[in-house]
């Protein structure tokens, strides 16, 4: 495609740009800058162009964006979702900066700062990669609506495969819609639901105080959804909810036992040559494990219990070795698990470990006691060990080795 193609904006018979949407009765220059006097010489009318209005710049010395002209919408672009961790990645950055061995991302290495700022960073979302267009990360250009593109016309609720799941494709994506011949989709997929019915525009607006940003994780945040919000009363349920809810998230019981884990790390396009991790990228897996996050847990779905579902992630010792030499060690790197917390997004109620269950065997499908077989679903040093043996220090606390029932190792 063209890149014109992506932008061109389609007027019918008798229909002018206002007609498209409300926000176009303003001017073009209004969010976009450029030279509205030249309108028949291309270089002129661009000179001063802004491609992406909604990315946030220093404009008047504040960082902030053209959505927050006058009478537009300034409060919500300067006081919420400015300090967002949709927009700020803070999560991201509370990583970095732990395995860099620092206290906060400011104190990384200038170098790691700037790759981070340069890379990492450009998956962000401005306002318009939810409400306009295709995001940036994701190829960009005005999303099709039918056989033509939308034609700059502006979305209050963001499209889910356009916008929501063009960025979260890799894990998200790949478990919510399912993959033919590996696993069906998520409940919540077939049955019509959509992203937005679980996180609310609150949390994808939401603010994160200053005090927090250095310490913040996307399961750290007040307005994360929890399956108890449309799931009450189901502590007692029955048998297994009874035995179990304390002990183990929902996740352990009803993700199905296979989804997207990533194992190669990369900067500048650079991808890990190494086969270990090329040979294993990505793997379909399932592993329960200690909760990394229990001691912090207090709010909602994420109670303190003892055992998590948890993902493999795409961070090497030498990720970040292409940025400069600064980079190239992470002091901390064996402080911070690479096998985290994960909800996964491919929920049934019914799959490999529940479907079929029934007293008086039903730790059939998951005791190793049981069944040797099901050692398979938990996260022990030896398989750590057998793959990726530089990172087993990094797993020490999520190993469930000498956390199980007497019999099971």
């Amino acid at each position: 495609m063209e890149p014109w193609e992506k932008i061109y904006i389609r007027l019918r018979t008798g229909q002018t740009i206002p007609d498209i949407d409300p926000h176009l009765q303003i001017a073009c220059v209004d969010c976009h800058g450029g030279n509205a006097s030249q309108p028949n010489n291309k270089e002129a009318a661009h000179t001063g162009l802004i491609a992406d209005p909604s990315e946030y710049r220093i404009i008047d010395g504040q960082r902030t964006n053209s959505c927050a002209g006058a009478n537009c919408h300034e409060s919500l672009v300067k006081d919420q979702y400015g300090k967002s961790l949709h927009q700020n990645l803070w999560g991201e950055k509370v990583m970095v900066a732990a395995r860099s061995g620092v206290q906060s991302f400011d104190q990384c290495p200038q170098t790691t700062i700037e790759g981070y700022n340069g890379e990492c960073a450009s998956c962000h979302a401005t306002c318009g990669d939810c409400h306009i267009a295709i995001p940036n990360s994701a190829g960009s250009g005005f999303p099709k609506t039918g056989p033509i593109y939308s034609s700059h016309k502006f979305y209050k609720t963001p499209d889910m495969q356009n916008n929501c799941t063009a960025c979260h494709g890799s894990r998200v994506a790949h478990d919510f819609y399912g993959e033919e011949g590996v696993r069906p989709g998520d409940v919540h997929y077939e049955n019509n639901m959509t992203c937005l019915e679980c996180h609310t525009q609150a949390e994808m607006h939401g603010a994160i105080a200053e005090t927090d940003q250095n310490s913040i994780s996307r399961y750290h945040y007040d307005q994360l959804p929890a399956c108890q919000d449309c799931h009450s009363g189901i502590t007692d349920a029955n048998l297994f909810h009874s035995y179990h809810i304390d002990d183990m998230t929902c996740y352990v019981c009803h993700s199905q036992t296979t989804y997207n884990n990533c194992t190669a790390c990369h900067v500048d396009n650079v991808w890990q040559t190494d086969p270990v991790y090329q040979n294993n990228n990505p793997v379909e897996d399932f592993r329960i494990g200690l909760n990394p996050l229990y001691s912090t847990f207090e709010q909602g779905d994420l109670r303190k219990v003892k055992f998590a579902t948890l993902r493999h992630i795409p961070i090497a010792p030498d990720s970040y070795a292409n940025w400069g030499a600064a980079s190239a060690s992470l002091p901390g790197y064996n402080t911070v698990p690479t096998w985290k917390y994960t909800s996964p997004h491919n929920i049934r109620r019914y799959n490999d470990l529940t479907e079929g269950v029934s007293l008086p065997d039903c730790y059939s499908k998951c005791h190793i006691s049981a069944n040797s077989a099901n050692k398979n679903y938990y996260l022990f040093k030896s398989y750590v060990d057998s793959f990726w043996s530089n990172e087993s220090d990094a797993n020490t606390p999520v190993f469930v080795d000498g956390h199980l029932p007497d019999g099971w190792e």
